[in-house]
C-alpha cells in the first residue's frame, strides 16, 4: 500500500471538509445568519441582533473568523462585478406602484376591510397576510353587492386628484421580454452583446479562393431565405447548422468573415469564443448559452459563429470532465436540438481543426459537415498573382514554378510566403538607406526570382500532415 506524505491525508481531508461545508445548504444558511448578527451588533442594532440570535438559534459555540465580515464581502462582490461587466451592480430598485382596493358606496363602507375580518394568528409572511386581506375585501364586496373598484395608488408625484378607476399599470421590464426582467439576466445579456460584430470588414466572396461548395452552402442557409422568402413559405426550412473542418489556415475563419461582410446590415452576427461562454460561477455558463440563443432568435435573421468549437464540445465520456462542463454541454445540446422548432432564422456556423474530438451527439446536431479543401493549382496561381502582382513582375515560368512549390500549401501559408517576399524588399530598402521604389527596381531579375523561390521554400506546410486524416473523417462522417 502506497503511504501518504506527512501532510497528505490531513490536507486532503481538510479540503474535502471545507468543500462540503461550502456546498451544504444548512451550513451556508447558518454562516449567513452569523454574518448578519455581527453586522447588526457592529452598527448598533442591538435589539435586532438579539431577536435574530433568538429566532435563528445562534449559540456561542461558533464565532466568525477575523477576516470575514458582511461589508467586506459586499465590496468584493461589487469589485468583481465591475471587473467582469464594466459597471457596478444595482442592489436596490424602486418598488412599482401598488394596487389599492376601494369599496364603492356611501359612508357606511369607509371602514377598511381588514378591520371587519376576524382576527387571525399572526404570520411572519407579510405578503401572505396582504393576500388574505385582499381576498376578504373582495368577498365582503360581493356579499353587499357593491361594485369593486381597482385603481393605482396615488403617489407624491401624482396629485391630480382624479379617480382612475379600473386602471392597472404594467411595469416595463426593460428587456426583450420576461427573460430579461431580472438584473442578473440583463447583465448576462450585456455580456452577450459584446460578441455582436460591429467592425467594418471588407471581404467579398470573390476574395476567397476555392471552396465553392462551402460558399454555396452558406449562401443557401443565410442569403437565400432573405432574398427569396417565398421559397420557404410551405414548410421547407433552410440549413440551420454547418460545421467546417480542415487543416489550420485552410480558410474556415475567412469564410465566416466573408459571410459577415456580405450580410452586414442584414444579419446579426454573433462571434462566440470560450472567454465569453465559460464562467467560473456555478450555472452561469448555461445561462449565458440560453441568453445567446434567445437573443439570436429575437434578432433574427442571425448567425452564431463558434470558432474552434472543439474546445466547447469535446467528448462527454472523458473521466477528466468536470460536472460544470457536462452541464454546459447538455444545455448546448438541448438548444441546438430545439433550433428547428423554436429558433427560426438562426444559423449556427462552426469551425474546427479537430472534428474527431467532437462528441457524436454534437455532430448529429450539425445538418452539414464539410471539409474546407486546400487550394488547387489554378486557385494557388490566382492567389499568388493577387498577392504579388502589384509589387513583382511574375513571368509565366516563375509563376508556374511557385505554383509547383506551393503544392499542399494552405491559403494562409501562401500569404505568409508572399509576405516574406515583401518584407525582404523592405529590408533591402532599409539597408540601402533609401526607401524609394526606384532603388529596389535596380535589383536584377535573376536575384528577384531567387529571393521569391527562397521565400516559398522556407515555408513548411503543416496542412499536408492533417489533410489525409481530414479526408478520411469527411468520408466517414461528412454530409
Amino acid at each position: 500500500m502506497k503511504t501518504q506524505g506527512k501532510y497528505g491525508v490531513t490536507a486532503t481531508a481538510a479540503a474535502q471538509i471545507l468543500c462540503e461545508d461550502v456546498r451544504n445548504f444548512s451550513t451556508r444558511r447558518r454562516n449567513i445568519l452569523y454574518l448578519m448578527h455581527r453586522y447588526l451588533v457592529e452598527n448598533g442594532y442591538y435589539a435586532s441582533a438579539e431577536s435574530l440570535k433568538s429566532e435563528g438559534r445562534l449559540t456561542d459555540e461558533y464565532e466568525l473568523c477575523d477576516n470575514i465580515d458582511l461589508d467586506a464581502m459586499y465590496l468584493e462582490y461589487a469589485s468583481f462585478y465591475n471587473m467582469k461587466f464594466g459597471k457596478y451592480p444595482k442592489i436596490l430598485k424602486k418598488v412599482g406602484a401598488k394596487i389599492k382596493v376601494e369599496m364603492g358606496g356611501g359612508k357606511a363602507h369607509e371602514k377598511t376591510p381588514a378591520k371587519e375580518l376576524p382576527k387571525k394568528p399572526p404570520t411572519t409572511d407579510a405578503s401572505l397576510a396582504n393576500w388574505h386581506i385582499g381576498v376578504g375585501a373582495a368577498t365582503q364586496a360581493l356579499s353587499n353587492e357593491q361594485p369593486l373598484q381597482i385603481k393605482k395608488m396615488e403617489t407624491a408625484t401624482e396629485s391630480n386628484g382624479q379617480d382612475n378607476a379600473c386602471e392597472i399599470e404594467h411595469v416595463h421590464l426593460g428587456g426583450d421580454d420576461v427573460l430579461f426582467s431580472s438584473l442578473e439576466w440583463q447583465s448576462l445579456a450585456e455580456l452577450v452583446k459584446t460578441s455582436i460584430l460591429q467592425e467594418n470588414i471588407k471581404i467579398k466572396w470573390s476574395d476567397v479562393c476555392g471552396n465553392q461548395r462551402a460558399i454555396e452552402l452558406i449562401k443557401e442557409a443565410v442569403l437565400t431565405p432573405i432574398e427569396f422568402p417565398q421559397l420557404f413559405a410551405h414548410g421547407l426550412k433552410p440549413w440551420r447548422s454547418l460545421l467546417l473542418h480542415g487543416p489550420p489556415g485552410s480558410g474556415k475563419t475567412l469564410l465566416a468573415k466573408a459571410l459577415y461582410s456580405e450580410t452586414q446590415g442584414q444579419v446579426t452576427f454573433f462571434n462566440i469564443t470560450a472567454s465569453i461562454m465559460v464562467s467560473k460561477w456555478r450555472g452561469e455558463s448555461e445561462k449565458i448559452l440560453r441568453v445567446l440563443f434567445h437573443m439570436a432568435a429575437k434578432r433574427a435573421p442571425s448567425v452564431i459563429f463558434f470558432d474552434e468549437i472543439e474546445s466547447l464540445t469535446s467528448k462527454r465520456d472523458r473521466a477528466t470532465d468536470h460536472e460544470s462542463s457536462k452541464r454546459f454541454k447538455n444545455e448546448l445540446l438541448q438548444l441546438l436540438d430545439g433550433m428547428e422548432h423554436s429558433l427560426n432564422g438562426v444559423f449556427v456556423l462552426a469551425s474546427t481543426n479537430l472534428p474527431w474530438d467532437i462528441d457524436e451527439a454534437f455532430l448529429r446536431r450539425f445538418e452539414k459537415k464539410l471539409l474546407v479543401q486546400l487550394p488547387n493549382a489554378a486557385e494557388r496561381s490566382c492567389l499568388i498573382n493577387r498577392l504579388l502582382g502589384s509589387s513583382i513582375s511574375l513571368n509565366p515560368r516563375l509563376l508556374e514554378q511557385l505554383v509547383e512549390i506551393s503544392d499542399h500549401f494552405t491559403g494562409d501559408e501562401i500569404r505568409l510566403a508572399c509576405k516574406e517576399i515583401s518584407m525582404h524588399r523592405v529590408r533591402c530598402a532599409t539597408k540601402i538607406g533609401d526607401r524609394s521604389i526606384g532603388l529596389l527596381a535596380k535589383e536584377s531579375p535573376a536575384a528577384i526570382e531567387a529571393n521569391v523561390e527562397k521565400a516559398f521554400r522556407q515555408v513548411r506546410p503543416l496542412g499536408q500532415k492533417l489533410l489525409a486524416k481530414h479526408e478520411q473523417w469527411q468520408q466517414e462522417n461528412g454530409s
